[in-house]
């Protein structure tokens, strides 16, 4: 339906579906660096930029990788798995109510923000230092 319209719940219910537990995903959006940003909002516009800005993303970390679900018009997309093996320079920056994960998945650089305030983010935090805790799930 749309991410006005989903719930917290709806997140939860899909990651435990498909992966059997509830504790290894994130609720996160996606991110530019500064350069790419203005780029975009110069070269293609401040609407498509908002819009480009505001996709949110389901993480779920695996053993066998990042899995990855675009969540903003709709819960039902599959999951798309980003092996750890083909995943370069994870970093992660920790801010006050915020943070962000970049990384390098075969050549092309990707970020998320994962918030943890507000209410489609609540958990985010908790599940965020526990996943710190068991580096990522990474084998």
């Amino acid at each position: 339906m749309g991410l006005l319209f989903n719930d917290k719940k709806e997140f939860s219910d899909k990651v435990e579906k498909i992966f059997g537990d509830r504790d290894n995903y994130l609720v996160a959006f996606k991110a530019n660096d500064l350069k790419t940003g203005l780029a975009k909002l110069m070269i293609i516009g401040g609407l498509f930029y908002t819009m480009d800005s505001s996709r949110t993303f389901v993480l779920y970390f695996s053993p066998k990788g990042l899995y990855e679900s675009e969540i903003s018009n709709s819960t039902k997309r599959d999951f798309l798995l980003m092996p750890w093996n083909e995943i370069e320079d994870f970093e992660v920056d920790e801010k006050n109510n915020k943070s962000i994960i970049s990384l390098r998945h075969l050549g092309k650089k990707v970020m998320y923000e994962v918030d943890f305030k507000g209410k489609i983010f609540e958990g985010n935090e908790e599940r965020f230092m526990e996943l710190k805790s068991k580096d990522w799930n990474r084998i």
